[in-house]
């Protein structure tokens, strides 16, 4: 069952046809297992590309606290890292992870990272974005760019944590 968004609250996003960037893939770990790799957030960059640093403020994923990140460039030969801060709005463990991002006047973006169990043995992790407001539409371009970066790479994260499983 894939995650199908917020219910209520800022729902412009809902006209922009290219809204929700999102995908999941299947990957070979237990869901609690998914989420200990996933809720070490300064752990973030050492498997998901798209991170170049992450902290949260109190040190653990809890609803109402701040996630302070930097992403990677698009392009490697891009030199800039782009800077984020977001409020926690929703944290299930095992589950999901919802975030909002109004730091920026005219920019509202909520994104999830969700997870399931299929079985014993494997999980689904998916990562859902949206944002709206007039900074959103002036930068349209780059903004649903960098959503499918984030997603593809988080995507090929997750699958690398499998990995990490299977050599250790």
């Amino acid at each position: 069952m894939a995650y199908a968004g917020p219910i209520g609250e800022r729902t412009a996003w809902r006209a922009d046809q290219a809204l929700p960037v999102e995908g999941s893939v299947e990957v070979g770990l237990p869901v609690g297992e998914l989420w200990h790799s996933f809720s070490r957030v300064r752990g973030w960059p050492s498997w998901n590309s798209c991170m170049w640093t992450a902290t949260v403020t109190g040190g653990e994923l809890a609803e109402g606290r701040t996630l302070v990140w930097a992403f990677q460039p698009l392009r490697r030969y891009l030199l800039y890292r782009l800077p984020a801060i977001a409020r926690l709005t929703e944290v299930v463990p095992e589950r999901r992870v919802t975030w909002q991002v109004t730091l920026l006047p005219g920019f509202h973006a909520r994104h999830t990272y969700w997870m399931e169990p299929l079985d014993d043995q494997r999980s689904r992790f998916g990562s859902w974005e949206v944002a709206e407001g007039p900074l959103y539409r002036l930068f349209r371009p780059f903004w649903l760019a960098h959503f499918r970066f984030v997603c593809r790479e988080s995507l090929a994260g997750a699958e690398r944590l499998t990995r990490r499983r299977t050599k250790g």
